[in-house]
């Protein structure tokens, strides 16, 4: 049994490692991490305590708590008996459950596998204060001093571990400071014995205590209000950028011709076709699909940190309770996929509070799905790069914010990239707005131009399909707002709002969505866009579709002639040359004369042929000859690593051709040497990718040298997955894949 001064030190141990743990409160939902932290610390002063009463060396406590960490780790963290399968799970949680916790939007499951984490913490500092706090050697401060070390450390990773914002200054700072410096005095007074003969230490202990505690309450409130509030502290996960790139996805809004009304059957149209169900919320209540916040020239497509002034623009992992403090309507909503909507965009309504994922095709697709989703908090857009399937039901709570924007809200000057994508609409910044002066004025002016002299036409009759779709440069510009008539859908209105705003000086971004109607089933005919407005308390606010579009219709026989000279500037007839006299040759002369000459030394080649040769054709074959460059080096490093002369060396080229593929083709894939195969394998978006990690080790540190017929079949199985993550992509992202030089660089 222990002696009171080491059940002492194992009380205040315990007290000081709970206060460091409390500041997990932020990131975990529920107290099950701090159940869970403090058992860890209870066992490892027990394990140290009986291997030091029995007298065996310090390593036997670190080898038996290796033991119980895995034993008792199963059932406490995974809520799953011992075996193999725990085993893999709890190793891989100690090398990247890190990871896994520093990329997921706080607060995360309190029962999931990341449990795992404090269940460590806990363990390595009950082991290590106590066995810190039974050494005998040494000067006696340090020995006082080194217990103190492992409730600091503990604090130090709950703290980076943690988010920007703790959980509680008095519990971490003042409390603990309490109870360490208390437990520091008891230490440093074992070592030079009692003051007085011991003679009233009760009351000194108290009264010191007491005082301890109101210096540390003062200092505080001073600290406080000399250095801040301490809301922006370092930690990891400031510095973690989430391994997901939500540019690999197209923009939903190039699509939205899918969702209008043809004139004849089509197999891809979804007009009247069942989208989605949504119980729960109100009629009217807008559906968000995705939110397009950035504009490269050619689509508004979703993108990460392009809210100015918000660290919280970015798709993060997220449990099923997230922490997205917004005022509102709370809303508790089911919706149910039909047979139209696929893809990865996940519909909701408002700001999501939670999120459950209930039915899908299988178990382990709904796991994937909750494993797999993304959320932006800055744009309320989830992706689920898992897919979605019709069938597939999730129910949320969310908050629905104030929506309403009126010419009168003051705007936020936060302007993003998009402002400047919007450089052709100068004059139609100035002349749709005239008359208005506020920001906010001429964004409605705008809108009320834009509704008033522009035409709706989806460009699916016979006569209206010279109204392509498409929001590209040229279509917004050439072909809408420069046309005579502005004619267009959902689609060219909101890109062109969107951009006129932002050109004003409001930003602005585009929305796809639905209206959810009054029996909740969701059609494709209840697709629209509509734009989103920042006012300056940072909310966005919706200017809705009808704002600044109508549904009138264009003449049946639009001024095409007229539409073609619309923008094109008709250069001035050639001046006919004067006639020659006193055989001065005038400069028409000269270049008629030069012009033949250059067709005798052209070998009688048209002079447009041999402009088009020169300036054309030319350019071309050095663009072709230096494409086709990168693609023949690449076939001949693929021909190196696969004709190596060690077996060995040839299944390590197969690996890394794998790895270089992956990352041509825009996965976050590391190289270097302190990554390894199993490590670049869980980034390589391939579902045989682990495998083919796992085999590669086993040919390369197994005990002899593999057949050159293993080296062969590895390299079909790398080829097979190469074609097969090629197929996974666009076209376009193939030829950027094979023309790419991401893997020659360190």
């Amino acid at each position: 049994m222990p002696t009171r001064t080491q059940a002492l030190d194992a009380v205040l141990l315990t007290a000081t490692c709970a206060a460091a743990l409390a500041g997990l409160t932020t990131t975990f939902t529920g107290i099950g991490f701090l159940v869970v932290g403090l058992l860890g610390v209870l066992l490892g002063i027990t394990i140290a305590h009986v291997t030091s009463g029995l007298g065996w060396p310090a390593v036997s406590a670190v080898v038996l708590g290796i033991v119980v960490f895995v034993l008792v780790g199963g059932p406490l963290a995974l809520r799953s008996p011992p075996g193999p399968g725990t085993v893999a799970e709890l190793g891989d949680q100690v090398l990247f459950g890190w990871k896994d916790l520093l990329t997921t939007l706080p607060p995360v499951d309190g029962d999931g596998p990341l449990l795992v984490l404090p269940w460590l913490l806990g363990l390595v500092a009950g082991l290590l204060g106590t066995l810190t706090a039974r050494l005998r050697s040494g000067p006696a401060w340090l020995r006082s001093l080194l217990p103190l070390l492992a409730p600091t450390a503990l604090l130090v990773a709950v703290i980076l571990l943690g988010v920007r914002r703790p959980s509680s200054l008095w519990l971490q700072g003042v409390v603990l400071a309490v109870l360490a410096l208390g437990w520091l005095v008891v230490r440093m007074q074992r070592s030079t014995g009692p003051v007085r003969g011991g003679a009233g230490r009760t009351r000194r202990v108290l009264v010191g205590a007491a005082m301890l505690g109101v210096a540390c309450a003062a200092a505080l409130p001073v600290t406080t209000w000399v250095a801040g509030a301490d809301d922006e502290r370092v930690v990891l996960r400031t510095y973690v950028e989430p391994p997901f790139d939500v540019g690999q996805y197209p923009s939903p809004l190039s699509s939205f011709r899918r969702y209008v009304a043809m004139p004849e059957p089509d197999a891809v149209n979804l007009h009247d076709v069942t989208l989605m169900t949504v119980d729960g919320a109100p009629e009217g209540a807008r559906v968000r699909i995705a939110t397009l916040d950035d504009y490269d020239g050619v689509v508004w497509g979703a993108a990460e940190d392009t809210v100015p002034g918000s660290t919280l623009d970015t798709f993060q992992r997220v449990s099923s309770t997230i922490d997205n403090p917004v005022d509102g309507e709370r809303v508790d909503v089911t919706v149910t996929l039909g047979e139209g909507y696929s893809g990865v965009w996940l519909p909701t309504v408002g700001s999501l509070q939670s999120m459950h994922f209930d039915e899908g095709s299988s178990e382990d697709a709904v796991e994937e799905q909750a494993e797999s989703f993304r959320y932006n908090l800055a744009t309320s857009t989830g992706v689920v790069p898992a897919g979605l399937a019709p069938g597939d039901v999730y129910h949320f709570t969310a908050v629905r914010p104030v929506e309403e924007v009126t010419e009168t809200s003051a705007p936020s000057g936060d302007l993003t990239d998009a402002a400047l994508a919007a450089g052709f609409l100068d004059t139609q910044a100035v002349q749709w707005t005239a008359g208005a002066s506020e920001p906010m004025e001429r964004v409605f002016a705008a809108a009320e131009h834009l509704r008033s002299e522009g035409k709706y036409s989806d460009g699916v009759l016979e006569s209206e399909k010279i109204y392509h779709a498409g929001h590209h440069v040229r279509r917004l510009s050439e072909e809408f707002v420069n046309a005579p008539i502005m004619v267009g859908n959902d689609e060219q209105y909101a890109a062109v709002m969107a951009l006129v705003a932002n050109k004003i000086g409001v930003p602005a971004r585009v929305v796809l969505g639905a209206v959810v109607p009054g029996d909740g089933v969701v059609e494709g005919k209840d697709v629209h866009a509509w734009v989103e407005l920042r006012v300056a308390d940072g909310s966005w606010r919706v200017l809705p579709t009808e704002a600044f579009m109508d549904t009138d219709r264009p003449a049946e026989q639009p001024p095409i002639a007229e539409q073609e000279m619309s923008g094109t500037v008709v250069p001035p007839p050639a001046p006919i040359p004067p006639p020659s006299t006193l055989a001065e040759q005038n400069d028409a002369e000269l270049n008629a004369r030069k012009g033949d000459r250059d067709e005798e030394v052209g070998g009688g080649l048209p002079a447009w042929l041999r402009i088009v040769l020169l300036y054309v054709a030319l350019p071309l074959l050095v663009v072709v000859l230096v494409l086709s460059s990168v693609v023949l080096v690449k076939a001949l490093r693929r021909r190196r690593r696969r004709c190596a002369e060690r077996v060995t060396a040839r299944i390590v080229g197969g690996w890394r051709e794998l790895v270089d593929h992956a990352r041509d083709l825009g996965q976050p894939v590391p190289v270097g040497a302190g990554w390894t195969r199993r490590e670049q394998s869980s980034r390589v978006s391939s579902a045989q990718a682990p495998g083919l990690a796992a085999l590669a080790d086993r040919h390369v540190f197994g005990p002899s040298q593999p057949p050159e017929a293993v080296a062969s079949s590895y390299w079909q199985e790398v080829d097979a997955e190469r074609r097969r993550m090629s197929r996974g992509v666009t076209r376009r992202r193939r030829v950027r894949a094979a023309l790419s030089l991401r893997t020659f660089r360190r």
